[in-house]
């Protein structure tokens, strides 16, 4: 398998933040993922902290403002393939910065990025999270009813989100309603707040099947008061600095899930070669061989489809259809690897003593979260 090899020649810069978070990822996620798991609605914050240390959580964000200014999308895959490897909940809980930073730098004044993208860089950054769905407004987020209306000073919030990462804990929030609850998308704006806001408050943890680091709540919102100057872009831009957002997010997802697949490939590949069955190494039964052969090139062809698109994302072409592509491959790409490896080793990858039922489970989030295959397909099938 090459997805932990150069795709083509690296920067030295590329070169040593992939090595950093592979050398983080074996030492510090990898021994922690099964604690993580078994704890279920605890975010494990000195992994994330540990993580900062070092220069992983503000990688991503522009020199500018304190980062590592690796703001391209390659970079970005290159790391979060690595760290998910680790772990998928604990990778993408360490890099979710990032998806809170992505509308920020779409649609903020110089002023705004300055604000809120400068306490998520450093050795003590603050925590984010990104409020899009609703309970009865998942994948399609141009129906939201969340609204925002119009007060002397800014705007009243009022309405709910569900599923939202990191809520509760995070201290900064980029938040999407309607500002014109008679239109579709173009109704949609987006909001900065801060947690602590007047009428803003949490549910209780969700309990999820998988990728238990990274803690979901609901969000209330009781005429929570927005100042103006904390409006994200013009009124009805929320909803374009969203579909920006999610062209970037689901090609670093598309990374993330083949990093989970790259994990349970390798790991089943290892007790194919040292489990015995009828005197011989299981890998030596064609059935065993011959699925080992589907996964690997499964995971090549999805993590080529990834670079691709994060190539093309930062060459400034148009890639939508390519990233929702990416990421329909990848997430069904590591659903499929996980169930090969439970599957590879028998009633052992059923057992909680190894990892592989663990990453099938917090595969299945990737066929879900920011957007799920059907929208996907929706997605490229309108742009063929």
């Amino acid at each position: 398998m090459s997805t932990s090899t150069e795709p083509w020649p690296l920067t030295d810069e590329q070169r040593a933040i992939v090595e950093l978070c592979r050398e983080f990822a074996t030492k510090e996620i990898r021994p922690r993922g099964r604690e993580v798991d078994e704890r279920d609605v605890e975010p494990p914050l000195d992994i994330f902290q540990a993580a900062a240390k070092v220069g992983i959580t503000d990688f991503m964000l522009p020199e500018q403002y304190g980062g590592g200014g690796f703001t391209d999308v390659v970079t970005q895959c290159l790391v979060q393939e690595q760290l998910c490897w680790g772990d998928p909940g604990i990778g993408n809980f360490v890099c979710s910065n990032g998806f809170f930073a992505d509308p920020l730098l779409e649609l903020g004044t110089e002023q705004q990025q300055e604000e809120w993208l400068r306490p998520l860089a450093g050795p003590n950054p603050l925590y984010t999270a990104l409020a899009t769905t609703e309970p009865g407004a998942g994948s399609d987020a141009a129906s939201i009813t969340t609204t925002a209306t119009r007060v002397d000073g800014g705007y009243s919030i009022r309405g709910q989100k569900a599923w939202i990462s990191n809520a509760g804990l995070a201290d900064q929030y980029v938040v999407f309603a309607k500002t014109d609850p008679a239109q579709r998308s173009s109704g949609v704006t987006a909001f900065l707040l801060r947690k602590g806001a007047e009428g803003m408050t949490f549910g209780e943890p969700m309990r999820k099947m998988g990728q238990r680091a990274i803690v979901c709540r609901e969000i209330f919102f009781d005429d929570v008061f927005v100042g103006e100057s904390d409006r994200l872009g013009d009124e009805g831009q929320g909803f374009h600095g969203l579909m920006k957002t999610f062209d970037i997010s689901r090609i670093v997802l598309a990374a993330a899930a083949t990093g989970s697949a790259r994990a349970a490939y390798e790991y089943a590949l290892q007790y194919a070669r040292e489990r015995t069955q009828f005197g011989k190494p299981i890998i030596e039964h064609q059935s065993v061989a011959f699925r080992l052969a589907d996964m690997a090139t499964r995971i090549e062809s999805a993590w080529l489809l990834t670079l691709h698109a994060a190539r093309q994302l930062d060459a400034g072409a148009d890639a939508t259809k390519l990233a929702a592509m990416a990421k329909l491959q990848a997430s069904e790409t590591a659903m499929a690897v996980t169930w090969g490896a439970v599957q590879t080793l028998g009633g052992w990858g059923y057992s909680r003593e190894y990892p592989v039922e663990q990453w099938m489970r917090d595969a299945k989030l990737e066929e879900i979260e920011e957007g799920t295959s059907d929208i996907m397909r929706l997605v490229i099938s309108r742009r063929l």
